[in-house]
């Protein structure tokens, strides 16, 4: 019988913790989870009621649901940011199925991300992402009011689905959560300085030049990219459980997601959106010490949709689903309390 030593976990959280105490002790932290991530989630989207795929361009999009199966209850789409998939809003629909189990919860893996997977990264775009919602939308013949939640870049995702809206959906929007969202392009800001290296440069022209050559990359990449995004994210003291599922999730995320939607990220912005905003009411939920999307960026927004309520999370950084949950969900009870 193998020999047990129950110090061992205890010791295991007392390294991470010292490890997390100096930005290399948490790159190495980041890239060692990353490693080490079994598949198995947890914490995560558990109890799923519904699960499957639908086309979207010929990509099969994975898309999760809880709740009735009315076509007419109110339905909250999820739209997850760059490099990590739906799951990271389980604190949501965790609160939300306590809170309203009327409520229709639904989300997908956009293009390049979770169980959808890999694709080439010229179709890894904010325009091709919203067609995937748009395509899981019709599939689940969501016909009630939609609330869109939006994270960093399915916050674009979200303002770029209502500004191309088609008729079905269009007077059905009843609200919008824009969360750690950019309105604007971000060449010069946040995310692409967080990136930018001599070291990232070279992964991401292996993959434009040497496409057949990429799975050579991906470990470098993983080891650059993961362990960077994980470390900027988080401002806030938060458990290791969760640490651990962000980084892992970064870290499984394809090297041609990373190459296409920060292309895209660089160059995209949604202004235009501006005018199909009027008449929403909404909340732009920005941290007060998020290094990834400016806090000028949620202003911007405000400015160009008086509707939203600006919230600043205190001492939060970019990841507010995770690091600041309480306040993502007051927003979605909000809305959800004038649909009664």
């Amino acid at each position: 019988m193998p020999m047990t030593f129950p110090l061992a976990r205890p010791l295991s959280r007392l390294r991470s913790w010292a490890l997390q105490l100096t930005p290399n002790g948490r790159r190495r932290l980041a890239l060692e989870i990353g490693a080490l991530h079994s598949g198995s989630r947890e914490p995560g989207l558990t109890g799923i009621d519904r699960t499957g795929t639908v086309d979207s361009d010929g990509i099969r999009i994975h898309w999760y649901e809880y709740g009735p199966v009315r076509p007419d209850a109110p339905t909250v789409l999820f739209l997850h940011g760059f490099s990590i998939p739906a799951e990271s809003f389980y604190r949501q629909v965790d609160h939300l199925r306590a809170r309203w189990p009327s409520a229709r919860l639904l989300l997908l893996d956009t293009r390049g991300h979770g169980q959808t997977g890999r694709v080439d990264p010229a179709r890894c775009t904010v325009e091709g992402a919203a067609d995937d919602a748009l395509a899981v939308l019709r599939a689940r013949d969501v016909c009630g009011p939609v609330i869109l939640v939006g994270h960093s870049l399915g916050g674009l995702v979200a303002l770029n689905l209502v500004r191309r809206c088609p008729p079905e959906l269009w007077g059905r929007i009843a609200g919008i959560v824009l969360v750690s969202t950019s309105i604007e392009a971000l060449a010069d800001q946040g995310l692409p300085q967080l990136l930018a290296s001599p070291v990232a440069d070279q992964v991401y022209n292996a993959v434009e030049t040497q496409p057949d050559e990429a799975k050579k990359f991906r470990q470098q990449a993983a080891a650059i990219l993961a362990p960077t995004l994980a470390v900027a994210i988080f401002h806030r003291r938060i458990d290791y459980d969760i640490i651990q599922f962000h980084a892992a999730m970064i870290h499984e995320t394809p090297l041609e997601t990373f190459v296409g939607f920060f292309e895209d990220l660089q160059v995209h912005d949604e202004l235009a959106a501006g005018p199909y905003l009027q008449g929403i009411p909404g909340y732009v939920i920005a941290g007060e010490k998020d290094n990834v999307t400016p806090l000028g960026q949620a202003e911007r927004l405000i400015e160009i949709w008086p509707e939203a309520w600006l919230q600043t999370a205190p001492d939060a950084g970019h990841m507010i689903p995770l690091e600041a949950p309480e306040i993502l969900n007051a927003a979605i009870d909000r809305l959800l309390l004038r649909l009664e």
